[in-house]
């Protein structure tokens, strides 16, 4: 309960619209079928999970850099791994 005092309503509504995203994206792939106007062609889920890590990625480094003040260089090695590893497979 401590959080939910912390956090504001928008924040839970953002949370919430995101999760919805995360769930309805792939949902939309799978479920409806090629000719419906809300199916999600097949190579759109991997372009916004793409897209949804880059953006963790810079709020990462934008909350560690921004608030305090220290240019991880971890993140982005981690980062780097992962599509190192990515590639790699």
């Amino acid at each position: 309960m401590i959080l939910a005092r912390f956090l504001g309503a928008r924040v839970w509504i953002l949370i919430a619209a995101i999760l919805a995203a995360a769930i309805l994206v792939p949902l939309s792939n799978l479920a409806l079928p090629a000719d419906h106007p809300l199916h999600v062609p097949s190579y759109l889920v991997p372009l916004f999970g793409k897209y949804v890590c880059y953006a963790l990625l810079a709020l990462a480094l934008d909350l560690v850099w921004g608030y305090c003040g220290i240019l991880s260089l971890g993140h982005g090695a981690f980062f780097a791994l992962g599509g190192y590893a990515m590639a790699c497979i």
